[in-house]
C-alpha cells in the first residue's frame, strides 16, 4: 500500500484503505481516531467549498475546523512508539502506512482548499502561530506540509491573471524565523517555503506593476527544478531574506512583513525577539522608505516602553526609531510631537533615538521649524503636513518641538545643521517666546521651552555672551512680559 499518493485519494481509495485498516483499531485506536477524525472534518471542510456560503463566513468556519484538524494532528504519537506496536512485519507496514495517510488527509485537505482560492493560504500563516503553542516533536512534518503547500501554490500561480494572497506578508515573517530554528530539518524546510513565497509574491508584483522584474540581483524567487534544494540556503541569510523581501513584496505586504517583526518584539521569548529584531533591522535599512504605516509603528513603540521602560528589546524599538527617521523624518517627528507636553522619559528617548544620525539632522530640524510656524494653543482643524485628525484639536506641538530642541540642540552631530539653519531657528523660537505670552498657555503652568530652548541654541552656537549679557539683565526670568521681551530682542539683535 503506498504511503503518498500524488493526488488526494478518492473516496473509494478512502473506503479501501479504511478497511484494510480496520483491524488496526484495537492495536492503535488512538491513531484509528485521528485518522477518523480527520476524514470527518475533512469531508465537512470540503463540502463549503461548493456551497452558497458567505466568502468570510466560509473561511472562518473552515479556518475554525482546521485548527481542530490540527490539534488532532499534533496528539499523534511519535512513528517510532508506533512502530514498536506492530507484533509482525506486516502489521508495523500497516501502521506506518495509516501514520503516513493520516498526515496526508491533512495536507490534501490544504492542497484542495489552495488549489480553488489562494487566498486560504492564510490558514499556514495561522498554523504558524498554532505550532509556536505546541512544541511537539512533530513540528519539522508540519513545517514540511506548509513548504509543500506553497510549493503547488507557486506552481498554480504561474498562468493567474490576479493573485489574492494578502497573507504573504505575515506568513513570510512567520518563515524567515523559523529559517533560523535550532532544528536543522525545520531550518530547512522553512527556508523551501519562503523560497516558494517570494515565487508567488514575483508573479504578484509582475501583475502588481504590468511588467516582469528582470532584475538579477534576486537570489532566489525564480524555481528551477535543477537547484530547488540549493536555492533556499540563500534565506539562511538574513542579509538575503531582507533584500527580497523588499524586491518581491508590494509595498502592502512589505508593511505586514515588517509588523509582523515589530510585534516580536514585544511578547515573544528572548531568542525569538532577537532574531526578529535582527532582521526588521536589516529590512529597514534596505526598504525603510517603502513602510506604510510609519505613525503606527512609532506610536506602538511608545505605547509599548510606556508600559515597560526597561523592556529587555528596548534599544531594538528605539533603533527602529532611528532607521524610520532616515528616510520619512516628517511622519517620525510629527509623530513625536503630538503626544502631551511636558514630554516624559520615554519621548526624550524617542527623540533621541530619531536624532542620533547627523546625515538625517538638517532634515530633522526642518521639519521642527515647520511646527515652530504654529502657534500653541491655536484650535486646529487639520495639523499641518499630517494627514489624521489629532485626539487634541488643541495645537500644542510647537510647545512639544520647543522641548525637543532643548535635547537635540546640544547633540554633537547636529552641530553643522544647527550652524546652517541658525537663522531660522532664532527667528522660530523668538516668536514662540512672543506666543508663550499668551495667558492660555501660562494658565498651563508648563515649562517656557521656547526661551529654554532659546538658551540652548545660543550657547551651542558659541553665543554665551549673549546668553550672559541676558541673565544680568533678568530678561530670561521675565521673556513673557512685554518691557523684557523687547528689551531681550534688542540685545539679541545687537
Amino acid at each position: 500500500m503506498s504511503t503518498r499518493s500524488k493526488k488526494p485519494m478518492t473516496s473509494l481509495q478512502i473506503l479501501q484503505s479504511t478497511m484494510g485498516w480496520h483491524h488496526l483499531e484495537h492495536t492503535a485506536a488512538n491513531l484509528c481516531d485521528a485518522y477518523s477524525g480527520l476524514l470527518s472534518h475533512q469531508s465537512m471542510i470540503l463540502s463549503m467549498n461548493s456551497s452558497f456560503m458567505d466568502p468570510l463566513l466560509q473561511f472562518e468556519t473552515q479556518l475554525k475546523m482546521m485548527e481542530a484538524c490540527f490539534k488532532i494532528l499534533v496528539t499523534l504519537p511519535s512513528l517510532e512508539s508506533v512502530k514498536e506496536i506492530g507484533t509482525n512485519e506486516e502489521e508495523t507496514e500497516d501502521l506506518m502506512n495509516l501514520y503516513q495517510n493520516t498526515l496526508n488527509v491533512y495536507e490534501d485537505t490544504l492542497l484542495i482548499l489552495v488549489a480553488k482560492d489562494l487566498y486560504k493560504l492564510q490558514i499556514l500563516t495561522e498554523m504558524t502561530v498554532w505550532m509556536r503553542q505546541d512544541s511537539s516533536y512533530l513540528q519539522d512534518r508540519i513545517v514540511m506540509i506548509i513548504s509543500k503547500v506553497l510549493s503547488f501554490a507557486s506552481k498554480k500561480v504561474k498562468g493567474y491573471r490576479s493573485v489574492d494572497a494578502p497573507c504573504l506578508g505575515v506568513l513570510a515573517a512567520e518563515l524567515s524565523l523559523l529559517c533560523f530554528h535550532d532544528d536543522p530539518a525545520i531550518a530547512q524546510q522553512a527556508s523551501l517555503g519562503l523560497y516558494h513565497v517570494f515565487h508567488i509574491a514575483k508573479c504578484q508584483i509582475e501583475i502588481y506593476t504590468g511588467k516582469k522584474n528582470n532584475n538579477k540581483t534576486v537570489y532566489c524567487i525564480t524555481p528551477d527544478p535543477s537547484d530547488v534544494e540549493i536555492q533556499p540556503k540563500f534565506l539562511q541569510d538574513k542579509d538575503k531574506i531582507a533584500e527580497n523581501v523588499g524586491q518581491t513584496f508590494i509595498p502592502t505586504l512589505l508593511t505586514d512583513f515588517v509588523w509582523t517583526l515589530l510585534m516580536k518584539l514585544f511578547n515573544e521569548e528572548y531568542k525569538i525577539a532577537a532574531e526578529a529584531a535582527s532582521l526588521l533591522q536589516l529590512t529597514l535599512e534596505y526598504h525603510s522608505q517603502r513602510i506604510t504605516v510609519v505613525y503606527k509603528i512609532v506610536d506602538t513603540i511608545y505605547k509599548q516602553l510606556c508600559k515597560d521602560a526597561f523592556h529587555h528589546m528596548k534599544q531594538s524599538m528605539l533603533r527602529v526609531i532611528t532607521l524610520l527617521t532616515r528616510t520619512s523624518p516628517k511622519k517620525v517627528i510629527f509623530q513625536l510631537m503630538d503626544y502631551p507636553v511636558p514630554a516624559d522619559i520615554i519621548l526624550i528617548m524617542m527623540w533621541q533615538a530619531a536624532g542620533s544620525e547627523a546625515k538625517v539632522a538638517p532634515h530633522v530640524l526642518k521639519t521642527i521649524l515647520l511646527i515652530l510656524k504654529g502657534k500653541p494653543g491655536e484650535i486646529q482643524e487639520v495639523l499641518m503636513e499630517k494627514r489624521r485628525s489629532s485626539l487634541d484639536a488643541t495645537n500644542m506641538m510647537p510647545v512639544a518641538a520647543s522641548q525637543a530642541l532643548c535635547t537635540l540642540l546640544p547633540v554633537a552631530s547636529y552641530k553643522k545643521a544647527v550652524a546652517q539653519l541658525f537663522p531660522q531657528l532664532l527667528m522660530a523660537l523668538m516668536f514662540q517666546l512672543f506666543y508663550s505670552s499668551d495667558s492660555r498657555l501660562m494658565d498651563l503652568d508648563r515649562p517656557l521651552y521656547a526661551r529654554d530652548a532659546l538658551r540652548v541654541l545660543l550657547n551651542c552656537s558659541g553665543l554665551q555672551k549673549v546668553d550672559i549679557a541676558l541673565k544680568k539683565k533678568n530678561c530670561w526670568s521675565h521673556f513673557t512680559q512685554a518691557m523684557y521681551y523687547h528689551h531681550g530682542v534688542y540685545l539679541i539683535a545687537k
